[in-house]
């Protein structure tokens, strides 16, 4: 079995009661772990045209209006639990033209994911919903509904890297945003490797049902907004 510290991400073969690298106490806890999957070895593959179309095209989104993302954008969105990161990720993919999907790794199909889909005015038959799903299984669903937004909540329970992340956009070209849920430690700081948050284009902090741009390259990040709007939020 795999450990790993949440407040540095730092990896051991074995558990101990302290980080050798952060020092901190009782943070050592289970990796999550999956089979490696069939797509990992598939080389990504594009052009110079369609690699020159990415660069100028902005995502088309009208949940946060002021959010820009560029085209085959890597979104992180983290946070503690039930600050509101799950709604909008679920929000932002849902106001784009065209099928989503979104992989459930931490709740099953049923009464809370149904509540949360309701507070966000989601009802449309093409937003997806995957659980328990393979890397394999996500891929192939998304290439056979041509998503072109895939929300993985969280990357953490499903085990899957910011390199895997960044090959995913590469094996599924119909995908003009890709979002990774990450929870956050009890110091505040995202939970696992910095990788994913050095490889993110863009980094969302949600708190308190508020988000705050982070990190971004496509925009300055001085901003911040409601997750719901005001309304479904005092009505809640």
């Amino acid at each position: 079995m795999a450990w790993r510290c949440l407040e540095c991400g730092s990896g051991y073969e074995a558990h101990y009661p302290f980080c050798a690298r952060c020092w901190r106490s009782g943070s050592i806890v289970p990796q999550a772990h999956r089979a490696r999957a069939a797509v990992d070895s598939q080389p990504g593959q594009s052009n110079a045209r369609d690699i020159a179309k990415m660069r100028f095209r902005l995502v088309e989104q009208t949940a946060y209006p002021r959010l820009e993302l560029g085209a085959r954008a890597l979104l992180l969105l983290s946070g503690p639990p039930g600050s509101g990161k799950s709604s909008a990720g679920t929000r932002l993919v849902d106001s784009m033209n065209g099928p989503v999907v979104y992989l459930s790794s931490e709740e099953g199909i049923g009464p809370a994911l149904s509540a949360r889909l309701l507070r966000c005015g989601v009802a449309r038959d093409s937003f997806h919903v995957l659980t328990r799903a393979t890397v394999d299984q996500v891929v192939q669903f998304v290439r056979d509904k041509r998503a072109v937004a895939l929300v993985v909540d969280s990357v953490t329970e499903a085990a899957w890297s910011a390199r895997e992340l960044r090959h995913l956009l590469e094996l599924a070209p119909t995908l003009d945003l890709l979002v990774a849920i990450l929870q956050v430690t009890k110091g505040g700081l995202p939970a696992g490797a910095m990788s994913l948050q050095h490889e993110a284009d863009a980094h969302v902090a949600v708190d308190g049902m508020r988000w705050q741009l982070v990190k971004s390259r496509y925009q300055d990040t001085s901003l911040s907004g409601d997750v719901l709007p005001v309304k479904q939020t005092e009505a809640a």
